[in-house]
């Protein structure tokens, strides 16, 4: 008869230990059109996904990926970024530790005297192991502990996305540093020109084919020319000083003389791309992973209303001798089952459920709001991409037009 009330008390409490009193969670509709579309026809079926192109693939130019690979090794916010998430690991590593069961050991010396001396000084050894656990019933623990593996993951998402923009910045300040050389060189082959132009000018002046103000002319070109080749140094000091910050070093700095085209590998786009493709964003899945981590917060929250049970037990001896410390007699076992029932606490527990509904409630806003940057610029770079392919398609006609 025993037996079988402890077996129904244990099917009572077996699905206890499952239960989560965190909402279900459900990803917010993405504030964006269906789909974005680079073709005219719009029966065109829409592609939900497309193939990631590594920028190691991307950038052809060998000189761009080795100053990418140095600023991945010396940039301090990718270093900080990478921190974070090993931050988060171990916080969540803390976390989840409470829902195992924990084992101490422990062992003393107590000394014990009349305050008059009347009595003699005894000793008193002593050892134990205390083993306690506490039942997860309502999922307290268990919710602290997603909301902090959801954490690591936002953290994670972080990392990337730090690390796709310091690629990003790293190629277009080593373009823009290679434009601004392209400009100094042409504006000194122009001083050359202008400078030939002035002598042949001056010539004909001496021989009265020309007048004074054509010299004045032509040694007008050259100042301003002049001009804008300092200009030009002053813009590719500056260009200069972008990639050295962004690279976290300065040192490897491209010469003027290695510095060539910076080629890019082609990348093909479908004519539809559907909206989705905007989800696997490291800004928004990280947005995600955090709305995910306050729901959990929401049912920790929750559980702190009811009852909290912990189990306590140990073995423990003691002698006023070490060497009979372990001998038989001197162990004791004790078992301790604990409950606390939260009866007044000035609100405490309401509020900081109404806190994490609050959190949670940022976090819906903050991922609908991680959508509107890349809703400005992707179509926008879409059709930009395809201009700029159809004027390199017809720049290289005409090149090869009057070659």
């Amino acid at each position: 008869m025993f037996k079988l009330k402890l077996l129904s008390i244990s099917t009572i409490f077996i699905p206890a230990g499952c239960v989560s009193l965190a909402p279900e969670y459900q990803r917010p509709p993405a504030p964006v059109p269906q789909q974005f579309s680079l073709s005219k026809n719009s029966l065109t079926p829409a592609v939900n996904s497309y193939q990631d192109t590594g920028w190691r693939n991307f950038f052809v130019d060998p000189q761009v990926s080795r100053l990418i690979g140095e600023a991945l090794n010396n940039n301090r916010d990718l270093r900080m970024a990478a921190l974070k998430v090993e931050e988060a690991r171990a916080q969540f590593n803390v976390t989840d530790a409470d829902r195992y069961p924990q084992l101490n050991a422990s062992s003393g010396i107590t000394y014990n005297g009349g305050l008059k001396g009347d009595k003699p000084t005894t000793q008193e050894y002593d050892a134990g192991l205390e083993l306690s656990y506490e039942l997860d019933f309502f999922g307290k623990l268990k919710n602290m502990s997603e909301a902090d593996r959801q954490n690591y993951f936002a953290s994670e998402e972080a990392r990337r996305a730090v690390h796709i923009l310091l690629v990003s910045n790293v190629s277009q300040s080593y373009f823009s540093q290679q434009l601004a050389y392209e400009q100094l060189r042409i504006a000194r082959e122009t001083l050359k020109n202008y400078e030939q132009s002035y002598a042949f000018v001056e010539q004909q002046l001496v021989t009265g084919s020309t007048n004074v103000l054509a010299l004045e002319q032509a040694r007008g070109q050259i100042e301003s020319t002049r001009a804008e080749i300092a200009k030009r140094e002053g813009d590719l000091a500056q260009a200069n000083n972008a990639l050295q910050l962004v690279l976290g070093t300065y040192r490897a700095l491209p010469s003027e003389k290695g510095m060539k085209g910076g080629e890019i590998a082609p990348v093909k786009l479908p004519p539809n791309l559907s909206s989705q493709i905007l989800l696997q964003r490291p800004d928004i899945m990280e947005a995600e992973y955090q709305l995910k981590a306050a729901d959990a917060n929401i049912g920790a929250a929750r559980a702190a209303f009811f009852p909290s049970i912990t189990l306590t037990s140990g073995l423990s001896a003691s002698s006023t001798e070490l060497s009979s410390l372990f001998t038989s007699g001197s162990g004791m076992w004790n078992f301790i089952p604990k409950i606390e029932i939260p009866i007044f606490n000035a609100g405490r527990n309401k509020a900081n459920l109404k806190l994490a509904e609050i959190r949670q409630q940022q976090s819906v806003v903050n991922y609908e709001q991680k959508f509107s940057q890349p809703l400005r610029m992707f179509p926008t770079r879409l059709r930009c991409a395809t201009v700029l392919a159809s004027n390199l398609s017809h720049s290289s006609v005409i090149l090869i037009h009057f070659r």
